[in-house]
């Protein structure tokens, strides 16, 4: 769901891994996600090599995402019984095996990251719509701008990589969400996407990009912005909802965690930097 949720520019199949390129805007959109394992201890270091390969060829650091249970590593979930079946088991020990690979190949890693969730039927029915937030179906250039001098975005100036910014944003079922300061500015936003996995009945809700502007942070911005996507959450037809927080986030932690959500899963990426 989260690969769906934001969706890469450039998506490549290696060895039942998915790899994503973006022109290096955003880690996520330009990372591995190993979903499946080679068993040969050959045939795992012939896909790192593969990727490796693409990403020489991009001029981009090879990343990779690598997933853990919410309590920590495989190996202490499993020692403290929270690993519930085999397939997640042999999904974690996958995980574990990639890992100790990309260390011994001289990999570090960054940006470790809490995945959130809440169930719909934890969603608050009772949310107040803050007059100020403006919802949209579609990209303004007025929120890419906004979001990207906001102060948690990264320093995008050029057009191409403007261009790479807008189409990840706007890709899939999207909704936008403004917060109006009080001279009518964008001061603050969020991106909410809608996914149906291929094959299920059921579609999620992500939150994504969830920003304000640093002379507006600390007036509560943030909970009016989850209030308000949390107003259509309880109208639409979601199983759940999700957000990825990185663990150096502590007050964004902090919000969420008020808000109703609990850590789910958690990821790491690693990358060779040299």
């Amino acid at each position: 769901m989260t690969v769906l949720g934001w969706p890469a520019v450039e998506s490549q199949e290696v060895g039942g891994w998915t790899v994503r390129f973006s022109s290096g805007i955003t880690r996520r959109a330009n990372s591995v996600v190993s979903t499946e394992m080679p068993a040969d201890v050959g045939a795992l270091d012939a896909a790192v090599d593969e990727v490796e390969r693409r990403s020489a060829e991009r001029w981009l650091s090879p990343t990779f995402q690598l997933w853990q249970p919410a309590s920590g590593s495989w190996l202490e979930g499993r020692a403290a019984g929270e690993i519930p079946d085999a397939e997640t088991d042999a999904f974690y020990e996958g995980q574990q095996r990639l890992g100790d690979l990309l260390d011994r190949r001289g990999y570090q890693e960054v940006a470790p990251t809490k995945v959130l969730w809440m169930d719909r039927s934890d969603v608050p029915a009772d949310t107040e719509w803050d007059r100020r937030i403006l919802v949209s179906e579609t990209l303004s250039e007025n929120w890419l701008s906004a979001s990207l001098r906001s102060g948690d975005a990264e320093d995008v100036e050029d057009q191409a990589s403007r261009l790479v910014r807008r189409r990840l944003l706007g890709g899939g079922r999207s909704r936008f969400y403004s917060c109006l300061d009080a001279e009518g500015q964008i001061g603050g936003g969020a991106k909410l996407s809608l996914v149906t996995p291929e094959g299920s009945g059921r579609t999620y809700a992500g939150i994504y990009a969830l920003w304000v502007r640093d002379d507006l942070r600390g007036q509560g911005l943030s909970a009016s912005l989850l209030d308000a996507i949390f107003n259509h959450l309880v109208r639409l037809d979601v199983s759940g909802c999700w957000l990825q927080v990185e663990e150096r986030s502590a007050r964004a932690l902090g919000v969420y965690r008020a808000a109703g959500f609990s850590t789910v899963a958690q990821y790491r990426y690693l990358t060779h930097l040299d």
